[in-house]
């Protein structure tokens, strides 16, 4: 692809060679209309003076008084010439020497204008017509060299070329600097990236004109995300290996002391060891099949996402045949990350498979900016010791066992991130627990 400064470029030269190409080609029609217009009337002027010069002679002939004519017509080769033809006799300048010029034998009252080249190359404008005087009709044919006219056209031609080509050379020149001064400040935001890059700024300066503005608040809600998404699967591999350091312990004592606790009682040590780590494991994985490939900034129908994610914990959740009762808006919209909604449902909707006995109740509708989530269980609810726990922002229950455990502090970051709000009640319909999620427009 062509840079922005070449196509610029190539953009400012064809639309100036159009403009002033215009320009020049209205000019020349302009002046060539007016000179033939001022001619005209002088060949008009010209073929009246003929005709006065025209007088009755011996037997009430019309004969031409050449005595009483411009002297210019007397000049040989002048520039100036005319030709009258009677029903008896011929004329012509002496101007026009050994030449001759054309003339119609129009109908009585007509007219006409044409270019005829004459002598020494002469461009000439000829102006013939019919008359009648005395009777006797009379043919007409004044002509005065056009090149008066035509040399200036043409040295206007030259002069407004050459011109108009130095204005697209200046145009250029100052478009250029121009451009380069407009994409300032898009070479500061590729150092600004280099910075970025080498670790030495953790976000791009959002002082830059407002046209890129929201390219650069975009990268830097980006990063947010993807900062944002480090700090969770930190946090999870540190949870992960926080959870499963005990077992693994408890395994490692159970191997290496005496041999006399290797009975029944160090076997049911292990078993239960080994059944903790794969609770852990089996959470993560499930977890990881829940969530869906990442799309930044994008608009997301919840119901297109949602319905994949139910089907998916039916099937995880098959031995509990547990009833899913969804209500959808069909304009309800995420204006966010996928990954992020996706892993919100999934933590919020897989805590309520867990203790709910046997239906589980999902409310998602459009609102202004966002979207209102409400999930209810008719499981057995939270202690009130439980309910403040879970008010307290960045609260874990990880020592709970499962349920409201690991999946609430992930939920907590994504709520964070996004500026939600997120409630715990109980549910008065259904007496489990009632979770409201407010998601407003992705930062």
């Amino acid at each position: 692809m062509k840079s922005f400064k070449a196509r610029l470029n190539i953009g400012v030269i064809i639309f100036s060679l159009l403009f002033f190409s215009a320009l020049i080609i209205a000019n020349v029609i302009f002046f060539n209309s007016f000179g033939e217009r001022f001619i005209s009337a002088r060949l008009a002027h010209d073929t009246d003076a003929l005709l006065a010069a025209l007088k009755p002679g011996e037997a009430g002939r019309l004969e031409l008084d050449i005595y009483n004519m411009n002297p210019i017509f007397l000049k040989p080769l002048s520039g100036h010439y005319f030709r009258v033809e009677l029903e008896n006799a011929n004329y012509q300048s002496k101007s026009l020497w050994d030449k001759t010029i054309p003339l119609e034998r129009l109908p009585h009252g007509q007219s006409d204008l044409f270019r005829f080249k004459g002598p020494k190359g002469q461009i000439l404008l000829v102006r013939t017509g019919s008359y009648q005087k005395a009777g006797q009709k009379i043919w007409i044919s004044v002509a005065e060299d056009y090149s008066p006219i035509t040399k200036p056209l043409h040295q206007l031609m030259m002069t407004l070329a050459i011109l108009n080509g130095f204005i697209i050379l200046v145009l250029i020149f100052f478009q250029r600097v121009m451009v380069d001064r407009g994409l300032k400040p898009l070479k500061q935001i590729t150092e600004d990236l280099t910075r970025l890059g080498r670790g030495e700024t953790l976000f791009l300066n959002e002082k830059v004109p407002e046209e890129v503005l929201p390219l650069v608040k975009e990268i830097n809600q980006l990063l947010v995300m993807v900062d944002s998404r480090v700090k969770r699967s930190v946090t999870a591999l540190g949870n992960l290996a926080h959870a499963i350091k005990t077992p693994l312990a408890l395994i490692e004592q159970v191997i290496t002391s005496d041999s006399q606790i290797h009975g029944k009682e160090g076997t049911a040590e292990i078993k239960q060891a080994v059944h903790d780590i794969k609770h852990w494991l089996n959470s993560e994985l499930r977890r990881a099949r829940i969530i869906g490939t990442p799309a930044h900034g994008q608009k997301h129908p919840v119901a297109e996402l949602l319905n994949p994610l139910v089907a998916t914990l039916q099937r995880i959740y098959e031995g509990r045949q547990l009833d899913f009762q969804l209500d959808i808006d069909d304009r309800a919209e995420f204006l966010g990350d996928r990954h992020d909604l996706m892993e919100l449902f999934g933590n919020l909707l897989d805590n309520a498979c867990k203790w709910a006995r046997s239906k589980i109740v999902i409310q998602v509708k459009s609102r202004e900016g966002g979207i209102a989530v409400i999930i209810e269980d008719d499981g057995p609810g939270v202690t009130l010791e439980m309910f403040e726990m879970l008010e307290k922002r960045g609260t874990r229950l990880d020592e709970s066992g499962e349920g409201h455990g690991l999946g609430l502090s992930i939920v907590r970051e994504i709520v964070t991130l996004y500026d939600a709000d997120l409630a715990f009640e109980p549910s008065e319909q259904y007496g489990g627990l009632r979770v409201s999620v407010n998601l407003g427009k992705a930062i």
